[in-house]
C-alpha cells in the first residue's frame, strides 16, 4: 500500500497548477477548511464531476455523458485501489520513490479521464477533493469506509 502525507503547501501548488480556474476557489476552500466532514467532501466531489447540482450554487464542468457509471465513484475507486490495496494495477507507481501528491493526482485523473473520455482538467478538481478526503480523515479510516461496491 502507498503512504503519502497531507502537505498543505503541496496541495496549494497542485491546485494552482492543475485545477481549472473555474473550480480553483471551491477546491482551495476545501483545502483550507478545518471543519469539513466526509459528507461535505462527498457533495463537493459530486458537484465537481457534474453529478450533483447545488441549489443557488453553480460549478462549471463539462457536460456529462449519459452513463450508468458515476465519475465520482470511479475516482474514489481508483484512489482506493492506489492507496488502500496492493493491486498489481498500480504496482510500478507505488514502487517509485518520491511519490508526490501531484504525481498521485495526475495518475488517478489520467486513469479516470481515459475511462470517461474526458479531458483530464475536467476531473482534476474532483481528484484533489478525493485525495483531500483521504488525508484529512486519515487513510486507514477512509479505506475502511470506502470499500468499493462490487
Amino acid at each position: 500500500m502507498c503512504d503519502i502525507d497531507f502537505n498543505q503547501e503541496e496541495f496549494t501548488s497542485v491546485i494552482d497548477e492543475l485545477v481549472p480556474s473555474y473550480n480553483r476557489k471551491v477546491v482551495m476552500d476545501a483545502l483550507l477548511s478545518n471543519v469539513l466532514l466526509e459528507s461535505d467532501l462527498e457533495s463537493l466531489g459530486l458537484s465537481l464531476t457534474g453529478e450533483q447540482r447545488n441549489i443557488g450554487f453553480i460549478i462549471q464542468t463539462s457536460a456529462q455523458a449519459k452513463s450508468e457509471k458515476s465519475m465520482w465513484q470511479a475516482i474514489k475507486s481508483e484512489v482506493y485501489d492506489f492507496l488502500c490495496t496492493n493491486s498489481k494495477r498500480y504496482a510500478s507507481e507505488r514502487a517509485e520513490g518520491g511519490l508526490t501528491i501531484k504525481n498521485l493526482i495526475t495518475i488517478i485523473a489520467t486513469s479516470v479521464a481515459a475511462t470517461f473520455h474526458v479531458a483530464i482538467g475536467v476531473i482534476t478538481g474532483a481528484v484533489v477533493v478525493a485525495l483531500l478526503s483521504v488525508l484529512k480523515i486519515g487513510k486507514n479510516a477512509w479505506c475502511k469506509i470506502n470499500v468499493p461496491q462490487s
